[in-house]
């Protein structure tokens, strides 16, 4: 019977090997979860992964694409893999007039390689 609210703090998402469960709470509207939490970097569980308004499916395939492209050592990645920015706001994204679908992608001369994975 917890009532947090507001943001879910990004450190939850640094959590080595726990399951992270806060279901139930009142989290701020229009926000995202820290990104670290819903791609399950750290972390082996978090109950509101699947909640695509916390979770967009898009936020997390674009995450995997960075990490198969070898976003690390691209010359250009702004904002990519912020925990809370929007995906529409990351370098070479381009979304919808709602943000919520990406009907974009430039990233030409960015230096990408590696190989796709399944997910994307």
């Amino acid at each position: 019977n917890n009532t947090l609210s507001g943001f879910i703090p990004s450190q939850l998402g640094q959590l080595q090997g726990a399951s992270v469960i806060v279901e139930g709470n009142s989290f701020d509207d229009n926000s995202t979860a820290p990104l670290s939490l819903c791609t399950f970097r750290s972390v082996i569980e978090f109950d509101l992964a699947t909640d695509t308004e916390l979770c967009p499916v898009e936020r997390n395939a674009l995450s995997d694409f960075y990490y198969s492209t070898k976003g690390t050592e691209w010359t250009d990645s702004v904002n990519w893999l912020d925990e809370f920015s929007s995906y529409c706001d990351w370098k070479g994204v381009t979304c919808d007039e709602d943000k919520k679908y990406v009907i974009k992608l430039k990233l030409a001369n960015n230096g990408l390689s590696g190989r796709f994975r399944g997910s994307i």
